[in-house]
């Protein structure tokens, strides 16, 4: 090996010197500062990287704030809309039942005067026909025409005989 070697020694020392010398130099005067500037200009980066990054993490939850406030309004207001709703709906059903019993009221009352009302008129038909069977009865047991007054003597007496009977 050439580098052992007495006689080459010294000299390669000397080469070895100058030439880390020199590199030294060159990587003092152009690398270093090179690579310290960029160095600095990544750490700056990095830096306002992350500093960005916590501005925009504490804008996402101040933002993620404000949309749970609305979210929480937007459920309180449609808590109060479908209560009202519900109290709109309960005092429009009670209406409509008041509405319907005195529409049915109404219909009843109206189908009782008129029941009455045939209920009479049917009395009075029965009692015309009852006459008028009485007074045939009678003129044709007696075999003769009777007259008016006479039928009249005759359908008051029937009469009274009919609410006798009815009374008693």
């Amino acid at each position: 090996m050439p580098q052992f070697d007495t006689k080459f020694f010294p000299s390669l020392v000397f080469w070895s010197v100058v030439s880390f010398t020199l590199m030294l130099f060159i990587i003092g005067k152009y690398l270093y500062p090179s690579l310290t500037r960029i160095l600095e200009e990544r750490r700056k980066k990095v830096s306002s990287d992350l500093d960005a990054a916590r501005v925009s993490r504490e804008e996402a939850e101040r933002i993620l704030a404000e949309q749970r406030s609305l979210l929480e309004k937007a459920r309180a207001q449609s808590d109060a809309m479908i209560r009202q709703a519900e109290e709109m709906a309960k005092t429009l059903r009670e209406e409509r039942e008041k509405e319907l019993a005195q529409s049915i009221k109404a219909e009843l009352d109206k189908a009782t005067a008129q029941i009455a009302a045939d209920r009479e008129k049917m009395k009075s038909e029965l009692r015309t026909e009852t006459v008028t069977l009485i007074v045939r009865s009678l003129e044709t047991l007696l075999e003769e025409s009777l007259s008016d007054t006479q039928k009249v003597l005759y359908i008051n007496k029937a009469m009274k005989a009919l609410d006798e009977r009815k009374a008693g």
